[in-house]
């Protein structure tokens, strides 16, 4: 396999240091409900689908309820796998620098540089496995800006805190 430094040297400015570098990785876990996004609400709707369906029609047209446990399952599993396949495309770095995040999506690939000066203190997140936030939220966005998912936050942690 390749040093994972490798994918950050054509990234990386001729005087920048690479101090840290991750993967999200998340789990399959309570914790990490915003993995499902809007699966839930999608399978509490098929749900309440089913009920209206049983108490306006009857049984005379139960064939509908026999897609309603398909549904149930394929949606929140299909929003899950979407959003794995997404994560699996994301590569995080910290350097003295900035903060990257880069992904591949398709033929397009998306850059996230933010300068060390605007990174905040970190916030650790109890998520499968951790997550760290870095930076406040835009004023658009309501969610805060960090790595997510990451394993051995132990390593990133001080490399945060010493600039902040």
């Amino acid at each position: 396999m390749k040093n994972p430094t490798d994918f950050w040297e054509t990234v990386l400015e001729p005087d920048e240091k690479l101090l840290w570098t991750g993967q999200p990785k998340p789990r399959l876990h309570w914790r990490n409900w915003r993995l499902y996004g809007p699966a839930p609400m999608a399978a509490a709707g098929l749900f309440l689908a089913g009920g209206f369906i049983i108490a306006t029609q009857g049984k005379d047209n139960d064939v509908w309820l026999l897609l309603l446990p398909a549904l149930l399952v394929l949606i929140p599993a299909w929003a899950t796998w979407r959003q794995l396949k997404a994560f699996a495309a994301t590569r995080y770095a910290l350097t003295d620098k900035r903060a990257l995040m880069f992904r591949i999506e398709g033929q397009k690939t998306r850059v996230k540089a933010i300068p060390r000066e605007t990174i905040t203190a970190p916030n650790l997140r109890n998520t499968m496995p951790a997550s760290v936030t870095f930076l406040l939220p835009e004023a658009k966005k309501k969610t805060e800006i960090g790595f997510e998912f990451v394993e051995h936050t132990d390593a990133l942690l001080p490399h945060l805190e010493a600039r902040v």
